[in-house]
């Protein structure tokens, strides 16, 4: 610090002090106070100005040098609130909180930064184990398919002990018994199977760039008026394959508008979906039906299926958490109820659930309901 630079800021004060003293001296001299007196109260005066502000400098710029020399040796410059020197001014305790302040909110977005990155790369880790698996069936069912030596009709009844376990079948049992019937049915199962896989790698590459454009849905989604079975259904066709595979029945009734953005409940409903044929009942049912009060609409997904036991449910949408049941699946991730929670916070959607084990499981949507959007007069208003 440059004592011209504490000069010039001290420059108000020292004009309002000489204004001072010039009206002192005036108002003196006109009460007849003796010059010499008048004289020496100035000098006075400006002789104890001179050594508060001498004295007022030297402090400034020995704290300010130990500021600065404290920033320069440390490895943690967002600490400086914490580690500048002791004052006595209340300016200085005032730019000492304001700092720390600002630097714990900084280190606050930092330490969200940090998480969200940790739980991108925790996702994407989890993401890339997931998607080899159907990978890996998809390669080992060509494979098979190309290595496969389906014999001649003609040749003696004698067992295929090479004949990969996806041709092991009732129908292909012996050499004798193959037809081109047969073969291909076997064929479109194995190809069914391979496009079930490849489903499965298409919704794991759904979760991941859905679990990305979470944090700014408001640049992605478009929310319009709804038909809630239209859109049960489109998600119901999605995982079709799954459904004629695992058996599963689905009632839907369904006859509501909501105002949401399609593409997102769809995927959410895709996962909710997976989740019941995952955990599903010897002869799976799933129900969907919708309920009205209190300004909202509830759309309730029902299934028959194993249940989640009481101390498991509080912790459902918790990210990672697979539950009893989740760590009886290899394959699960605790990701699904979790990116689904996420995003229907994010669309003004609650989701929540209830179960019973051994019955079944409730997972309640419950969309909110704006009387102006469902009363304003379909017509375009006019501006005149």
């Amino acid at each position: 610090m440059k004592l011209t630079a504490f000069l010039a800021d001290k420059c108000l004060l020292l004009l309002l002090h000489l204004i001072c003293l010039a009206l002192l001296s005036a108002f003196l001299h006109i009460t007849g106070y003796p010059a010499a007196n008048i004289t020496l109260i100035c000098i006075f005066w400006l002789l104890i100005l001179t050594v508060w502000l001498f004295l007022t400098f030297r402090g400034r710029r020995n704290y300010y040098k130990e500021a600065f020399h404290i920033l320069e040796n440390t490895d943690k410059p967002w600490l400086l609130g914490e580690m500048l020197p002791d004052s006595f001014f209340l300016e200085d305790k005032l730019h000492r909180e304001m700092l720390c302040r600002s630097n714990r909110a900084a280190l606050e977005k930092i330490r969200l930064s940090e998480d969200t990155q940790r739980e991108y790369r925790e996702y994407l880790e989890s993401w890339v184990h997931e998607i080899k698996a159907p990978i890996s069936t998809i390669a080992l069912l060509c494979e098979n398919g190309k290595t496969a030596d389906i014999p001649n009709a003609q040749q003696t009844q004698v067992p295929a002990p090479n004949m990969p376990d996806f041709l092991q079948t009732q129908e292909l049992r012996s050499y004798e018994d193959i037809s081109l019937d047969r073969i291909t049915s076997v064929m479109n199962r194995i190809f069914r199977d391979i496009r079930l896989e490849n489903r499965k790698i298409e919704n794991y590459v759904d979760m991941v760039l859905y679990h990305a454009r979470s944090e700014e849905v408001y640049k992605d989604y478009l929310i319009k008026e709804t038909d809630l079975q239209e859109m049960i259904y489109e998600a119901l066709e999605k995982e079709r394959l799954l459904f004629i595979k695992s058996h599963v029945r689905a009632e839907v009734s369904c006859h509501e508008t909501v105002y949401t953005d399609k593409k997102w409940c769809v995927f959410i409903l895709s996962q909710l979906i997976l989740n019941s044929i995952k955990y599903r009942a010897e002869m799976p049912l799933l129900r969907f039906y919708t309920s009205r009060g209190n300004n909202q609409i509830t759309l309730t997904i029902e299934d028959n299926g194993k249940g989640i036991p009481a101390e498991d449910l509080p912790r459902i949408f918790e990210k990672g958490f697979t539950g009893r049941n989740g760590r009886s699946q290899e394959k699960a991730t605790g990701m699904g109820l979790y990116l689904c929670k996420k995003l229907c916070g994010k669309l003004g959607i609650s989701l929540s659930a209830q179960s019973e084990c051994g019955k079944g499981t409730w997972m309640l949507l419950t969309f909110p309901v704006s009387s102006y959007i469902t009363e304003v007069s379909p017509q375009a208003p006019s501006f005149e």
